[in-house]
């Protein structure tokens, strides 16, 4: 690899913004936000301890969506075209909420959905299991364990289920049985945009891979995996950036973008400002600046972009051969062909993505998505941009004249818990051991 290839990106101040606190949300006593989203002026957020709140930000109006659910919000999606949001609650149910219909005098009626088919498979497979929420899916994995005697053992390999909400379209129709994902018991999940799962497995003190694999997996699929030794400190951060890409924190503050290509190529890197980085997001945007949904950037380029150009004839054919459940043996010619066809299916497809994987489908026009933006947080109280390749640092915590001089001086993220943080680059939304600050940039 060329090193002189590799862009080092030097920090630039922000001196044209000015960042203002326009509201506190208060958390309870030792119920942490475990999980938040921020979309078209609403702010979700979710706790530890299963509660669940909207703020509307232009109408100043707080919600609270539910209270006191049997456990933690762990993830929160918003379909756009539907209005609606959607909550993990632990990796027992899905609740969702309809903009429309919500009202800041009582708690608003939702629908749910059930994540396992009873409380007694809930009970049985919880303990070693998550999920993951898209607009349109949900992605469950799980660690099984086994008992040998009075030892419980965990298998070196996770069982999955990925589910879509809308089953209408015939090839987002959830298999019976699904392959199993090559992940141990020493494995932390990162990311899921709906068609990939990112994850970093442990395997000694030393060694470790970062890993990523297509969703729904097939048999003959092979995750991305990369072994990483010391050279790579350990990772704190990690998301899926289009083309092919991933940007990774480690060793605390270093910040890098690489290729998921064979050797794992660095294509930019920097280093924060902060002593460390507590959290990551990152969004696309296009030529107007207009940040494009997960469903823009994923369920369009899976369905849409390839799908049409296959031949009607030729479509129909493959879409009725397609058949997840590779882990069956395949007993008669028809099914061999069957499996035969599906590879075929797939392979023009990946080889359609290569082209196209720069491109997103919109409006029946083909829009670049290179415009990548990402915002980090660190435990300095430092919130930084990427943006157009150049990183600059919008603001500090501490700045901020709004913000309690006692929440200063007791530091921001002492507590140890999970930090999050959501933008829009319009509005800030961060959590702290107080509280979630919603800071407004005004030009």
């Amino acid at each position: 690899m060329n090193k002189n290839k590799i862009k080092i990106i030097k920090f630039k101040m922000s001196k044209k913004t000015k960042y203002d606190l326009i509201k506190f949300l208060e958390i309870r006593f030792a119920d942490p936000i475990s999980s938040m989203k921020l979309v078209n002026n609403y702010f979700v957020y979710g706790t530890l301890m299963g509660r669940l709140n909207l703020y509307n930000i232009k109408e100043d109006k707080k919600i609270q969506l539910s209270e006191l659910n049997p456990e933690n919000i762990s993830d929160i999606a918003y379909n756009e075209k539907e209005r609606k949001f959607l909550a993990g609650i632990g990796d027992e149910e899905i609740k969702i909420f309809y903009i429309d219909t919500l009202s800041e005098d009582t708690i608003p009626q939702n629908q749910s959905f059930n994540v396992y088919l009873s409380d007694f498979d809930h009970t049985k497979n919880c303990e070693n299991a998550f999920i993951f929420i898209t607009d349109k899916s949900f992605l469950r994995v799980q660690l099984p364990q086994i008992e040998e005697g009075n030892i419980k053992i965990i298998k070196m390999e996770s069982n999955y289920e990925v589910k879509y909400f809308n089953e209408e379209d015939e090839i987002y129709k959830k298999s019976d049985i699904l392959p199993s994902l090559p992940t141990t018991n020493y494995t932390v999940p990162f990311d899921f945009n709906g068609k990939q799962f990112l994850w970093v497995e442990f395997l000694s003190a030393t060694e470790r891979n970062i890993c990523i694999t297509n969703i729904p997996l097939l048999k003959t699929d092979r995750p991305y995996k990369y072994g990483l030794n010391n050279t790579i400190g350990h990772i704190s951060q990690a998301k899926i950036l289009p083309n092919n890409r991933v940007f990774i924190v480690h060793t605390l503050n270093k910040c890098e973008i690489r290729n998921l290509d064979k050797d794992f190529t660095l294509l930019e890197k920097f280093e924060h400002i902060g002593e460390e980085v507590l959290a990551v997001d990152v969004y696309i945007y296009d030529e107007n600046e207009n940040i494009l949904s997960n469903n823009e950037l994923n369920e369009n380029i899976y369905k849409n972009d390839y799908i049409k150009e296959i031949s009607p004839k030729k479509n129909k054919k493959l879409l009725s051969a397609i058949n997840t459940n590779t882990n069956r043996r395949l007993e008669t010619s028809d099914n061999q062909q069957k499996n035969k066809n599906q590879k075929e299916f797939y392979d023009n497809n990946n080889e359609y993505l290569t082209i196209k994987q720069n491109k997103l489908m919109k409006n029946g026009d083909f829009i670049d998505i290179k415009n990548i933006c990402i915002a980090t947080l660190d435990i300095d109280g430092n919130i930084n941009l990427y943006k157009n390749k150049k990183e600059i640092n919008l603001f500090n915590l501490n700045n901020i004249d709004e913000i309690p001089q006692d929440h200063k001086d007791k530091n921001f993220f002492s507590m140890g818990y999970a930090y999050y943080m959501k933008t829009d680059l319009n509005y800030y939304c961060i959590s702290s051991d107080h509280g979630c600050y919603i800071i407004k940039a005004n030009n």
